[in-house]
């Protein structure tokens, strides 16, 4: 797969994304790092996992520094938000690509990871969870010194319902 479009077919008014896909399955994660070599002007980024997603194996920070080479993260990307489920958070969080955007993005204003968490069950361990994630965020040296990382719930029920409304 190409790193980039063609420049003729470069997406030069593009200014937010929205992607709901696995960001760690690599054919996806190929496919998201081509449109965003390819959206030079881009500002706003918006990666949801799907909620029926079946997980591949962890992406690695070094994947996203070989295959992002765009002008727009490290200039032009200042907002990001990541809507994940629960899951993703037992054992290794996988966030290689949060970790990279924050540590690349020199404009970056504010990272926010949603996880997605189900309201029909009682999750006893979600505040434990949320406050290890949050210390990790804060150990990553990120490239903009006014970043600003936030971590917080989102109930998947309601995330589903708004969407059918929105379509």
């Amino acid at each position: 797969m190409r790193r980039m479009l063609p420049k003729k077919c470069y997406l030069l008014g593009l200014q937010k994304l929205t992607l709901i896909l696995d960001h760690n399955h690599e054919a996806l994660a190929r496919l998201a790092s081509c449109l965003l070599n390819s959206s030079p002007n881009l500002k706003d980024l918006e990666i949801m996992d799907p909620l029926d997603i079946r997980y591949s194996d962890h992406l690695a920070a070094e994947f996203w520094e070989k295959h992002i080479t765009a002008g727009c993260i490290l200039n032009h990307l200042s907002v990001v938000a990541f809507y994940m489920r629960e899951t993703l958070f037992e054992g290794y969080p996988r966030t290689s690509l949060c970790q990279f955007l924050v540590m690349n993005a020199r404009a970056l204003k504010r990272m926010s990871i949603n996880k997605y968490h189900c309201s029909l069950y009682e999750t006893e361990h979600v505040a434990t969870v949320l406050e290890a994630v949050q210390s990790e965020l804060h150990l990553w040296p990120g490239a903009s010194p006014d970043v600003l990382l936030e971590l917080s719930e989102v109930d998947c029920i309601r995330s589903i319902y708004e969407v059918w409304r929105i379509q």
